[in-house]
């Protein structure tokens, strides 16, 4: 029989956390009003990964275009569009495993690819890692097999090191999209292992988790090879399974169904004269609800907008008034901007290519302009 778990959330507590993140949204803004003053402090819009290289053309939306015909040609209206775009070069010398082989790119590769190649048996042994580790904290197996968790380790480390390293670079800058999960998931995981009396097999499942969590989920916009960005929807399944086991573990947690945690296994520490004792298990609950959440908005994004579409990496967007009849020769003048542009990349990347595996990715977003009457 497994004891009733009683979770007690103070009110002041969770506006304190509440205002924590509203002060974080709040200096973001400021950051980027003074560093960035011609683009919007607030608005973004995903990326679109490529990789061709391409652009796609300034146009109106359909409701625009609507709005737009019926303005007389003194109206002002206000475009919204994405700056501009930034070219990431790809490749072997690129990848995250060639920064911790200090350069050595020609060993980068060849790891990458026999991970590549046999990276089945790392997916097979993944589930059944995390199905046996699941199923060992309820205790119907010995709690000990939750050391097998550690076997989704190699798959989620592959998928990390063929990563691209400015790629990364631009994920993690994102205070939002990945800062706020990875510090909440952070926090709520030890609140579990504290739960669990930092039992060693436990702790090595949880952590093996929360890897695969930022590699799979946080950082998968850093994926610039071509499986990863064109293959990205058949890989939805097995986010959802993700998602599912996620939701499951924390309903286990919460309702009493893994024994060896307990709410009873607290800490207390002293804040500005403030002396706070509260449950590991409370840590876990107010914290890990964020990263779950996130998780769900991930598997939404790409089954409703596509696999090339970025989760995390965004571009922000600027802004122009002018009257309507300037409308249609700004944007034919910035897509003419956008276009000699392009061809310069193309010519550079068609002259490299013989000397560079890989290519250069774009980063650019589909461009939406809103019209205000």
């Amino acid at each position: 029989h497994c004891p009733r778990i009683r979770v007690y959330n103070k009110r002041r507590s969770v506006g304190n956390t509440r205002l924590l993140l509203y002060t974080l949204f709040l200096g973001s803004a400021a950051w980027a009003s003074v560093y960035h003053p011609t683009e919007c402090s607030i608005l973004k819009n995903a990326a679109r990964r490529s990789l061709s290289g391409g652009m796609e053309g300034l146009q109106l939306d359909a409701g625009s275009e609507a709005t737009v015909d019926r303005l007389d040609d003194d109206d002002e209206v206000i475009a919204f569009m994405p700056a501009e775009g930034m070219i990431i070069p790809d490749g072997p010398k690129r990848s995250v495993l060639c920064f911790l082989l200090n350069g050595n790119h020609h060993m980068a590769k060849r790891i990458n690819d026999v991970a590549e190649e046999h990276k089945g048996w790392g997916q097979i042994a993944m589930i059944i890692g995390l199905v046996v580790a699941l199923v060992a904290l309820t205790e119907v197996v010995p709690l000990n097999l939750t050391w097998l968790g550690i076997l989704s380790f190699p798959d989620a480390a592959r998928c990390l090191f063929k990563m691209n390293t400015q790629a990364v670079k631009l994920c993690i800058s994102e205070p939002f999209d990945f800062l706020v999960p990875f510090v909440t998931l952070t926090v709520g995981l030890i609140g579990a292992m504290g739960s669990l009396e930092f039992h060693p097999g436990c702790c090595a499942f949880l952590a093996s988790f929360g890897f695969i969590y930022v590699t799979n989920g946080l950082l998968f916009d850093a994926d610039l090879t071509e499986q990863g960005i064109r293959g990205a929807a058949s890989a939805l399944p097995l986010y959802v399974i993700t998602f599912i086991m996620f939701a499951w573990m924390y309903i286990m947690f919460v309702t009493g169904g893994y024994p060896s945690a307990s709410s009873a296994h607290e800490f207390s520490f002293v804040f500005i004269r403030t002396h706070i004792r509260t449950s590991f298990l409370s840590i876990f609950t107010r914290f890990i609800t964020t990263p779950l959440l996130f998780l769900a908005k991930f598997i939404f994004k790409k089954y409703r907008y596509g696999s090339d579409l970025t989760a995390v990496i965004k571009i922000r967007l600027i802004r122009e008034v002018m009257p309507k009849r300037d409308l249609a020769a700004f944007l034919r003048s910035r897509d003419e901007r956008r276009s000699s542009r392009r061809s310069a990349l193309t010519s550079r990347r068609s002259a490299g290519r013989s000397s560079s595996h890989g290519g250069t990715i774009p980063r650019s977003a589909p461009p939406t302009h809103q019209v205000r009457d």
